[in-house]
């Protein structure tokens, strides 16, 4: 195949799949390997064609000794044709040790971030739609599908790379997603281009080059010589399927009760009403709201998710991947970022003696808000308070100094003409379970003698003999 049938097949690619218009500003990540400089002259070429902007971006990922060599490569390159050249330096090996994730993942994550960055200048600069093209081609396309079947994903990853997405507001194209890597070289060696060699590539340190090295030259030999092309028309009719899942799935109502940045909350009772394969849609919808670019997650995450949800009795939680917690509370199920739990905050001491003097005292309590507490002597005739947040205690029944604290284990609260473990009494009240750890409580030693929002103790209700009140009166 000759350079110019290449040109040929891209350019029809591209109008095909609608992926640059005249006016664009298509920013590319080069790289200065054979994909990304095939991908920029291609688009150099195209641009003398059509109406768009080239400009070219490169990552410094501070990995290699020959990444700086690299980088000067692709802006002496840009240099030579005129295209804008951006650059950023980021220490991947640092953001690595920190967020414990691999170099790969790592490095894919912040490159799409400056990309994203950049192509934000570029629109406010231009005035113009900024697209973001990357280099990824037919072997790519095969290695990750490979890659995801391998790993257990489901539908979404078996689809693949597809020719155009969207990130942080911009579209993504890959313009090289239907050529082979033989056919790039072949351009590239025709047309006398240079490129540089990445060692890492020729390693088998990474999952995606044991399956490029020892994976797909074995099924075009003994199999099929079109094994990888076979593997890309694959995908892309898993995508079409995927598509049709998505529309099905947004004609469901009801399924989000709430999204937040921390937080997202699905409703179960909507959930178990869809079919299998839209309930783990809705999921999965889900765990992208919260985390937007996080990976396909394992069939088996979605699959014990989806069953989860079926189980309305009490609560359950479940460690997922990227640091999510799920955690189902009676019929609602809650996907958020693990977070520090409150169950060791320090108490919140009454000042007995100040309030024993007739001094009122002040308080400020976590999550409850200003609390204020004053005795004094009990009349009859005086009418008993019904509001949520102003409790009159029986102060003659106080033997011990109160504080406001967290639960802990051993703590009962009096119901009736018995006790009641605290822990129990929460599940009965269905406190949420991830609420639980963090409620201030009124308590003297073992003995909570107020659950705010919920209970007072019966044991401290006034009766016929109470001499002296205390009153807890909340302000929010």
């Amino acid at each position: 195949m000759r350079a110019q049938e290449i040109k040929d097949i891209v350019k029809k690619f591209i109008e095909d799949e609608n992926l640059i218009a005249d006016g664009d500003v298509v920013l590319a990540g080069v790289s200065g390997g054979a994909d990304s400089v095939c991908l920029f002259h291609v688009l150099r070429q195209l641009r003398e064609e059509r109406d768009f902007e080239l400009a070219v971006v490169h990552i410094n990922h501070m990995i290699r000794e020959a990444a700086e060599g690299e980088a000067q490569f692709v802006e002496k390159l840009c240099g030579e044709y005129e295209v804008p050249f951006y650059r950023r330096d980021i220490d991947i090996p640092r953001i690595t040790r920190k967020a414990e994730m691999s170099e790969e993942e790592a490095g894919r994550n912040e490159r799409y971030k400056a990309f994203c960055a950049i192509a934000g200048e570029l629109a406010r600069k231009s005035g113009k739609p900024v697209k973001i093209a990357t280099a990824h081609n037919l072997g790519d396309q095969a290695e990750t599908v490979l890659h995801n079947l391998f790993r257990g994903s489901r539908i979404k990853g078996l689809s693949g790379i597809r020719a155009k997405g969207e990130r942080d507001g911009f579209m993504l194209i890959r313009p090289l997603l239907h050529t082979q890597r033989s056919e790039i070289e072949e351009f590239l060696g025709e047309n006398g281009f240079k490129y540089c060699n990445d060692s890492s590539n020729f390693t088998d340190d990474y999952t995606r080059n044991r399956i490029r090295h020892n994976i797909i030259p074995v099924a075009k030999e003994q199999i099929n010589q079109k094994a990888d092309r076979h593997v890309a028309e694959a995908a892309e009719y898993l995508a079409r399927i995927d598509d049709f899942i998505d529309e099905q799935a947004g004609k469901v109502q009801g399924w989000l009760i709430e999204s937040m940045k921390d937080e997202v909350v699905l409703d179960c009772n909507v959930l178990a009403k869809q079919p299998d394969i839209i309930r783990e849609r809705l999921i999965t919808n889900g765990i992208h709201l919260l985390y937007p670019h996080v990976k396909d997650f394992q069939a088996v995450h979605i699959r014990e998710l989806a069953e989860l949800t079926l189980r309305h009795d009490g609560s359950e939680k479940m460690d997922l991947p990227y640091g999510i917690k799920a955690l189902r509370i009676y019929d609602r199920l809650k996907l958020s970022f693990e977070k520090a739990v409150m169950g060791d905050n320090e108490a919140v001491l009454v000042d007995m003696a100040k309030l024993s003097k007739g001094e009122a005292v002040k308080l400020q309590v976590p999550g409850l808000g200003n609390v204020k507490l004053r005795l004094f002597s009990y009349e009859s005739d005086l009418k008993i308070p019904c509001g949520e947040y102003t409790k009159w205690l029986n102060y003659d029944k106080i033997k011990n100094s109160l504080q406001f604290r967290t639960r802990k284990i051993g703590d009962i609260i009096s119901i009736g003409n018995g006790n009641k473990k605290l822990k129990k009494f929460m599940i009965d009240e269905k406190i949420p379970v991830d609420k639980r750890d963090a409620l201030y409580v009124l308590a003297e030693g073992d003995n909570v003698l107020w659950v705010p929002d919920h209970r007072m103790g019966d044991a401290y209700r006034l009766d016929e003999d109470t001499k002296k009140v205390l009153e807890v009166a909340v302000t929010k």
